[in-house]
């Protein structure tokens, strides 16, 4: 064995804060550093408008040449994200999680860092699991498994970016912490391989780059057995509050009882330093998951996470109509129930892969000057551009188990508890798209007059006249909504009654006053420039959003 053997490293980053402590609520929260530490507890209306990102879109981007247009498209890939039930209740584990192991680990107990170190590391060494000497959390930990491309990681993602990586502590009630840094979370891949070994250098490597340790350079040449209570006391010592394992397929990979040993190695943190995990992962996952991790959370209150493809539900159609509005070709064309038919066709309901295939349809269509998509060149496109996952998109179109089970990261095997607990969360489902919507507006008007209204107010327009002139443009523009520039229509309405209001004020005869300052107009330059340095846009920006500015290709040909 060489003297530094790593398997390839990655390892997700989020942000670093010390440490303002607030009032959790709950009595059992409450006197733990840990916990009040924490963000506040959000309802399912914060999460979702939270998690919701959107690319930035300008309609008058359509005028733009095609080389330019292609590069806009790319934005859905990296911005846009439309939250959905799965969400809501993937946080909401995760929340109690973090949470619940954090309460049977109070740094402020006597002797709390030293036995940290000393009885994680004898406690792994020796192979007890029979418990931390503090109070072991009643979750566990979870399984997120699902169908490849349906979002698991990113969403993972998404939220664990709501909490903040790493918390500084240095006083807490005017008391010293003895471990000043916390790891709230830490997300890794599994090794390729299913290295242990690999895993645990990883984790320290992971460590040390947050907090400025140097487990890794002290511990590159000890053996598997050595690293294992290692990496426990680093867990144990910095507080750390959920590990979080992705790509848990690789298991399978693993030679010998590779697989046996990592997941057993989980279990021993549950339960010896009552450390949540979370294993994410395809189908594929599913076997290595039948064993001792499956036994260690049978009591968990959280439930093991199973996302399959989408249904051609409402839920889905909540999906396309976020993503419709995205459109750079020449036209915009409307969402129809085609086109919900032919994307869900396509794409099987796989998230990921219907986002790919609304983006390659539109450059294709910019490519070859098609003034805007079609049903027919979404067929084509999924039919040139999929062609490595065509098999397995036929696989689950013909709705064969024979066929499905040939692919193991799209093959769910449903036992009749999993059918009953699906009905169930059907329901759960339900109650919570109404939420989101609710909270995003229901529909494209709704949502339309909410984001140019906060465009008004941003840009120093009152309130009041903001919204009435927001909902003015996109009642008067309702069916040409993203073919007219409705943040330059409502600014001008805006600065309209902004006008009238001030020549009212005016109206009343002051004695004193020697100069007559002339109204301003709509289109008065100097209003729109300063409206656009009150946004932080330079002057020819302001001027460019008005229309004052043409683009100098209009002038070419």
């Amino acid at each position: 064995m060489n003297e530094i053997d790593v398997p390839l490293f990655h390892f997700s980053r989020g942000h670093f804060v010390e440490a303002d402590y607030q009032d959790p609520l709950l009595e059992d929260y409450r006197n733990n550093p840990l916990l009040e530490a924490l963000p506040p507890i959000w309802d399912d209306k914060t999460v979702a408008k939270q998690l919701a990102s959107n690319p930035s879109f300008n309609v008058a981007e359509r005028e733009l040449p095609v080389h330019l247009r292609m590069h806009c498209v790319q934005r859905i890939s990296r911005n846009f994200f439309r939250p959905l039930s799965r969400h809501l209740e993937l946080q909401q584990s995760i929340s109690r999680l973090i949470r619940d192991g954090y309460v049977g680990r109070n740094p402020l107990t006597p002797n709390y860092a030293f036995r940290a170190r000393k009885d994680a590391y004898e406690l792994i060494m020796k192979g007890h699991t029979n418990g931390y000497p503090v109070n072991t959390p009643t979750s566990a930990g979870f399984a997120l498994v699902g169908i490849s491309g349906i979002g698991k990681s990113s969403s993972l993602m998404r939220i664990l970016q709501m909490y903040p990586q790493v918390i500084l502590h240095r006083k807490y009630k005017g008391q010293d912490m003895p471990a000043p840094y916390q790891i709230v979370w830490l997300k890794m891949d599994c090794p390729h391989d299913g290295s242990i070994r690999g895993l645990c250098l990883n984790f320290l490597l992971a460590v040390d780059s947050l907090v400025g340790t140097k487990y890794y350079k002290k511990n590159t040449t000890k053996t598997t057995d050595e690293l294992l209570p290692i990496m426990a006391q680093a867990a144990a010592v910095h507080c750390l509050g959920v590990l979080v394992i992705d790509e848990i397929q690789n298991l399978q990979e693993a030679k010998d009882d590779r697989a046996a040993q990592m997941l057993n190695f989980f279990v021993q943190l549950v339960n010896t330093i009552g450390l949540p995990v979370i294993l994410v992962g395809t189908y594929k996952a599913l076997p290595a998951l039948n064993g001792e991790f499956r036994n260690a959370r049978r009591n968990s209150g959280q439930g093991d996470a199973t996302w399959h493809h989408f249904q051609k539900d409402e839920e889905w159609e909540w999906l396309l109509q976020g993503l419709w509005k995205y459109q750079w070709t020449d036209k915009k064309v409307e969402l129809t129930p085609e086109f919900i038919d032919i994307m869900f066709e396509e794409s099987q309901g796989i998230s990921d892969i219907a986002i790919k295939l609304f983006m390659l349809t539109q450059w294709r269509a910019l490519d070859k000057e098609i003034e805007h998509i079609t049903p027919e060149l979404i067929c084509s496109v999924a039919r040139d551009r999929f062609t490595l996952i065509k098999p397995a998109l036929e696989a689950l179109r013909s709705g064969k188990k024979n066929q499905i089970q040939k692919f193991a990261d799209i093959y769910d095997s449903v036992s009749i508890d999993d059918y009953l607990d699906r009905i169930e969360a059907e329901k759960r489902k339900a109650a919570r798209l109404e939420v989101i919507k609710t909270e995003l507006g229901y529909d494209l008007q709704e949502q339309t007059v909410s984001e140019v209204n906060g465009w008004l107010i941003e840009a120093g327009i009152g309130e009041a006249i903001a919204l009435k002139a927001a909902q003015t443009v996109v009642q008067k523009h309702l069916h040409e909504i993203d073919t007219v520039d409705l943040h330059k229509e409502a600014l001008k309405i805006a600065l309209q009654a902004q006008n009238n209001t001030s020549s009212t004020n005016k109206s009343i005869p002051r004695s004193k006053s020697k100069v007559k300052s002339k109204p301003t107009e709509p289109n008065d330059l100097r209003v729109i420039v300063s409206q656009g340095k009150k946004q932080k846009l330079p002057a020819y920006d302001s001027l460019k959003v008005a229309g004052y500015i043409k683009d100098p290709m209009e002038f070419i040909g």
